[in-house]
């Protein structure tokens, strides 16, 4: 006979409280930051095969389910090196009984109240309050002392966690309790463990003894977590650990005698995981070991102390500071009498080295917003030799500029402060840039109907220091450049007609000009410009596929009278290297100092392949070429070189470009530039890229080509992601010259995963300098694990650095992330 009964007594109530305060809120974020105190060898024994679990254990396999039993759906959902995973099975009184709010129910094959007011559960007991659902052999309830006795084969269930024990305790009176020979299952973290004993002190502590954490699948514990002792203060949001101890395999690795750390999601101070690297330019192996400062809501630093063999010691501190308007990151290092840089540099006093990189974005208000950064060097070989951590691009000058914006409507308006320091210490004075103290553009644009009108204008000071320059290279001052401009822009579904005007006014105020020159100078140019073309559409059958092919030809013509500019300085304009990209452009310089004298069509020719059901593009190819009716005679200096903008020929070399996506997972793209009479290429670039469609597997090739008066440059570009098997992939680049044939840089890499940790490591060289024998490379090694479900130990977030080297990266692990549960 089984007896059904409910109880609504306080007594039961606090049953619900009776495994909500053990594991399900706080276990995974606990082992999560205690782990990350130990060292990067932990997963190397790992590499051998698992020893089975004699012991423990038990939740998890109670629940856990082979990939072979999953039905394809949830197999869709796991990742391909997981041999299973945890399913939550259904539970409860499924006969369509309803417990209510606060209702405690309870059923079992025999139930008995005594004269010692002791309520006795036998056989088969279930018991359910709110979410959760116990079930136990024996439930023994002395309502005398307020206390409640569990017995055999019990199994309490939330859901997302399970929990078995041989028996547990519940003292009503002081809501505590303590569950023995536990194990413990959290489905959605993959987590599982053991405890000899869980006991709860109090309302907000929970003290778990002989505790274990891991995230590996039942039977093959490839590593664990363990603690004598863990004491969690729910209330102050921090835990203690007492003899915590790194197995893998079964074998104690690390120890820490005493640690305090979070088990929410609220900030604390303590170590972050190790650093370990090797580079050549950094003569050996660099440790390093983090630290983080929790100092308030809105503000916090990490310090990042590292030894580098062979230098000595070097500090990076990071702060960060957050408001309402902004958010900045301040990043300085330093690095006291570094051994190898005075041996290199014996001229120098101390060897002290250091960097700063501040950063800064903030907004106010609907429209305004701007961004701040600023980098500053203590040597130009700081960032080959030192830099880890600071976010600055090494080039040959470091820019740092602060940056407002105004946005509203048809009105936009900027400030801008530029300058630089020059690393390149072979770039010669008269060639270093000049500093914007500063730059204001105002832009206003208004189109109506068919009229499109718009006003530029831009004011900036170009400065830099003139102490070692001549004549001309000593000239600064300020520049005011306003275009105001108006476009007819007639379309229709067959084509355009667009005839615009734009006049360019300039005027300069200028310093330190050449004597016989003057300190005012104005220039204005007219800009006529018609720009006209024709769609011509026909459907194409390719491959059973119904497909749109459209023919456009075009033509842009563009006159400007030439106006002598000899007197003016050149401050920021270049002459842009001639492709397909500069077919349609109204000028052939960039920046305000020199405008062209122009008269001359372009022609052009386009076709575009689009699939006729969802419009997508599948081919673009394009051709043309510049026709000069006269030549132009602006430049940038006295240089005949076509690269100081001067146009000779009456006619441009032919520019190409083909893009080509067969399908989602291929693209090809390809560009050049002809010249027809000499017939010889240029310059020409070409790329091929293919993923497959879980982006599991990536091949990328490219081939850059430029024929200059001075120099001949030819490049081929190789990067891969290959899954040797479901658990290992192979990942790499290579860079390489073929004028010089030399090796520009490698990445040669290996990563290892399963369904518990995965392991990261890579190799790379990146050329640094030439010298009389040749190349020389700067040689490197990163490693990283990861104990899946708790962190990183060793180099950080080595997947960003593996996505800047290989295309498509990104998406290989933003599918993952997306379609994997686990």
């Amino acid at each position: 006979m089984v007896y059904d009964a409910a109880f609504n007594g306080a007594a039961y109530h606090s049953l619900k409280a009776f495994t909500n305060r053990i594991l399900i809120q706080h276990t995974a974020a606990l082992m999560k930051r205690l782990l990350r105190i130990f060292a990067s060898v932990c997963a190397l024994l790992s590499l051998f095969p698992a020893k089975a679990e004699e012991t423990g254990a038990r939740s998890a396999v109670e629940d856990w389910v082979p990939r072979s039993l999953l039905s394809p759906a949830q197999q869709a959902e796991l990742q391909p090196y997981c041999s299973g995973t945890y399913i939550e099975p259904a539970y409860g009184f499924l006969d369509g009984t309803e417990v209510q709010d606060g209702e405690l129910r309870a059923r079992a094959e025999d139930a008995h109240l005594n004269e010692q007011d002791r309520i006795q559960l036998r056989g088969n007991v279930q018991v359910q309050q709110g979410l959760w659902w116990l079930e136990a052999d024996q439930v023994d309830v002395d309502k005398v002392v307020n206390k409640a006795y569990i017995k055999d084969n019990i199994k309490a269930r939330i859901p997302g966690l399970l929990l078995q024990g041989e028996a547990a305790r519940y003292d009503l009176e002081a809501q505590s309790f303590s569950f023995d020979q536990a194990s413990y299952l959290l489905h959605d973290r993959h987590a599982r463990g053991d405890a000899e004993q869980i006991i709860s002190t109090g309302k907000n502590e929970i003290r778990i003894v002989e505790g274990s954490f891991t995230t590996c699948a039942p039977r093959k514990q490839h590593w664990a977590l363990e603690a004598d002792e863990i004491l969690l203060d729910r209330e102050a949001g921090q835990g203690t650990a007492k003899h915590m101890r790194l197995t893998v395999q079964e074998v104690p690795l690390f120890y820490v005698p005493y640690l305090v750390f979070p088990i929410d999601d609220r900030r604390k101070s303590g170590f972050l995981y190790p650093t370990i690297s090797n580079s050549s330019a950094g003569v050996g192996l660099d440790l390093g070991a983090p630290y983080y400062f929790n100092l308030d809501e809105y503000y916090d630093a990490t310090l990042a102390p590292r030894y580098i063999h062979r230098r000595g010691a070097l500090a990076e501190i990071e702060g960060r500071l957050l408001t309402e308007q902004s958010y900045s990151e301040v990043r300085l290092g330093f690095m006291p009498r570094d051994a190898d840089y005075l041996d290199r540099n014996p001229n120098e006093d101390r060897g002290d080295r250091w960097a700063l990189d501040i950063t800064n974005e903030f907004a106010f208000g609907d429209y305004w917003d701007g961004e701040l950064d600023y980098n500053v060097l203590s040597d130009s070989d700081y960032l080959n030799d030192l830099n880890r951590t600071l976010e600055i691009q090494k080039d040959s000058h470091i820019k740092r500029y602060w940056l407002t914006n105004y946005r509203r409507d048809r009105l936009n308006f900027s400030a801008r402060m530029l300058g630089y320091q020059t690393i390149d210490e072979s770039i010669a004075e008269a060639d270093q840039p000049y500093s914007l103290l500063p730059q204001l553009t105002l832009d206003w644009r208004q189109e109506v109907s068919w009229l499109d009108v718009q006003l530029e204008s831009e004011f900036s000071y170009f400065w830099r220091d003139s102490s070692g320059l001549v004549d001309a290279e000593r000239a600064k001052g300020a520049r005011w450049q306003t275009e105001p401009s108006v476009v007819i822009d007639m379309n229709a579904p067959w084509g355009f007609l667009r005839p615009g005007l734009r006049l360019d006014h300039t005027d300069y105020l200028l310093q330190e000009q050449e004597p016989e020159l003057s300190d005012h100078i104005g220039r204005t140019v007219p800009f006529y410009t018609l720009d006209t073309g024709v769609y011509l559409d026909r459907e194409v059958e390719f491959w059973e596929t119904d497909l749109i092919q459209s023919l456009e030809p075009r033509l842009f013509y563009v006159y400007s009278p030439e106006t002598d500019q000899d007197e003016i300085p050149v401050f920021d304009t270049s002459v842009p290297r001639f492709d397909y990209s500069q077919l349609y452009t109204a000028d052939r310089f960039y920046g305000g100092d020199r405008v062209g004298d122009n008269n001359r069509l372009s022609v052009g020719l386009e076709t575009v392949i689009r699939n006729a059901e969802n419009g997508e593009e599948k081919l673009r190819a394009g051709i043309g070429q510049i026709i000069y009716f006269e030549p132009g005679d602006v430049y940038l200096s006295s240089s005949t070189s076509d690269e100081d903008g001067r146009i000779t020929e009456s006619e441009s070399p032919l520019a190409g470009e083909v893009f080509w996506r067969p399908n989602p997972r291929v693209d090809f793209k390809l560009n050049g530039v002809w010249d027809q009479q000499e017939k010889e290429t240029l310059s020409g670039s070409a790329a091929l890229s293919f993923h497959s469609t879980d982006y599991s597997t990536l091949l990328n090739l490219s081939h850059r080509y430029r024929n200059d008066t001075d120099e001949t440059i030819e490049q081929t570009d190789v990067s891969l992601l290959f899954p040797a098997t479901s658990s290992i992939n192979l990942f790499g680049r290579w860079l390489y010259d073929l004028d010089d044939r030399r090796t520009i840089g490698t990445l040669a890499g290996v990563e290892y995963s399963s369904c518990c940790w995965r392991v990261q490591f890579f190799a790379n060289a990146v050329l640094e300098d030439d010298d009389a024998d040749g190349s020389v490379l700067d040689h490197g090694f990163f490693l990283r694990f990861q104990l899946r479900g708790l962190g990183n130990i060793g180099n950080g977030d080595l997947d960003k650095v593996i996505g800047n080297e290989i295309r498509h990266y990104d998406e290989h692990l933003a599918y993952r992330e997306n379609n994997y549960r686990w």
